[in-house]
């Protein structure tokens, strides 16, 4: 009952139009049921919040309430499939002199055995 009432008062008319209802709003809990009650009131809390945030942030996922989408905030545990990693450095320019010999001689041996006539 409080995370759907929470999500009305995050999303206001957002939440009136994906369930215009009492008894759209009945069915959509009686289906979350099992999953918001094996979170505790901290982990609800803390989805909501999550949700809240995204959404100030402009974040397109979290724009309509997806119950299963705000639910998966409340999980501390990700596997890497879920995160954003920082950006990598740029490859040394060792490394990159490198790779663009070993693929001089691939391309070499590859016109070899074509019987071109590129030659390095």
């Amino acid at each position: 009952m409080l995370f759907f009432n929470r999500l009305q008062l995050i999303y206001g008319h957002r939440f009136t139009v994906q369930w215009p209802d009492e008894q759209t709003v009945k069915l959509a809990r009686r289906e979350w049921a099992r999953e918001i009650d094996s979170l505790g009131m901290e982990e609800l809390e803390k989805a909501l919040e999550r949700a809240k945030a995204k959404l100030v942030e402009g974040d397109g996922d979290f724009y309509w309430p997806d119950v299963g989408r705000i639910l998966g905030l409340a999980r501390e545990s990700r596997t890497a499939a879920h995160k954003v990693f920082p950006p990598a450095l740029p490859p040394s320019e060792a490394v990159v002199s490198a790779r663009r010999k070993a693929g001089r001689q691939g391309l070499a041996k590859v016109w070899q055995a074509l019987g071109g006539g590129h030659v390095e």
